[in-house]
């Protein structure tokens, strides 16, 4: 499930002056193993210091020959996958954690990269299903629009007694590859579970629609591992809501994942490739 930036943070830190000298510094990460510090000046923090700086640094400087103002401000209650976006697109190392404009904690790219590692699916590397409630969070608090298509492989139990439990696992692979491949910028796909898959997308249900079958298209077209033949079905759902309650974003979304679920189910109950969800029932099929 979601993790957040106050699950991971490094609570125990230390705040340096501009002008303690890079020695002592030295000395408080050889004893306390502390991967950085946030620096102020007349209580206004303005840069931060890394182990790299302080390898790089003479231990005679100060700190604020050392230190570097690539750093950045992250909310305590803030996703891993929020922090992941930051580090991303800035060269810092070091993400300072603020809980009520009151410095609580620190993150390293060192400390992310370790938790995220735990969101990831080590069969297709896809991230897992809580990245697709981060994604569909901040669509519903930009209030933009919103449909998730949920694809389950067809019949894959006798995949997995056939042909055996790894060319299933190949099979997974590769789904997850061709799903992979045919994504937009502004599309997202993660492994659900099992042979579930999960797309979520900016948009209403018709053009979820053709994207769906532009994937389903895909799935066919692919030549699978010995030609075991794949077959996939798929459920849509859109996000109807035009309010917006925090409280209720994630039960928003976990109640869309389901919807989209039973939508796939039925698909395949009446063998067709997709289910759309229409006004939250699975009454509307379209082939």
């Amino acid at each position: 499930m979601m993790r957040y930036i106050c699950d991971i943070m490094i609570r125990k830190f230390i705040i340096v002056d501009v002008l303690d000298g890079l020695r002592y510094i030295q000395s408080l990460v050889s004893e306390d193993r502390f991967d950085g510090f946030p620096v102020m000046e007349e209580n206004q923090v303005v840069g931060v210091l890394t182990y790299r700086n302080l390898l790089q640094s003479h231990p005679n400087r100060i700190a604020a020959d050392a230190m570097t103002d690539q750093f950045a401000y992250i909310d305590a209650y803030s996703s891993v996958w929020k922090a992941k976006e930051i580090f991303d697109s800035s060269n810092t190392e070091l993400l300072l954690v603020q809980d009520n404009k009151q410095l609580v904690g620190i993150v390293t790219k060192a400390l992310l990269e370790g938790e995220l590692g735990k969101h990831f699916d080590l069969l297709t590397g896809l991230p897992k299903s809580d990245f697709i409630y981060y994604r569909a969070i901040r669509l519903i608090e930009s209030n933009q629009e919103m449909s998730l298509a949920f694809f389950d492989v067809n019949n894959f139990g006798i995949i997995d007694k056939e042909y055996g439990h790894i060319a299933g696992d190949i099979v997974l692979k590769e789904l997850g590859t061709v799903l992979t491949d045919n994504m937009t910028d502004e599309t997202y796909v993660a492994r659900f579970g099992g042979d579930e898959f999960l797309v979520l997308t900016p948009y209403d249900a018709d053009q979820c629609h053709r994207f769906a079958q532009t994937l389903l298209q895909a799935i066919s077209q692919h030549t699978f591992h010995n030609n075991i033949p794949i077959t996939v079905s798929a459920g849509i759902v859109e996000r109807k809501e035009s309010q917006v309650n925090s409280k209720n974003i994630f039960r928003i979304v976990s109640n869309l994942i389901n919807l989209a679920s039973l939508a796939s189910t039925r698909a395949k109950k009446d063998k067709c490739e997709l289910s759309i969800v229409t006004n939250y029932t699975t009454g509307t099929v379209a082939g």
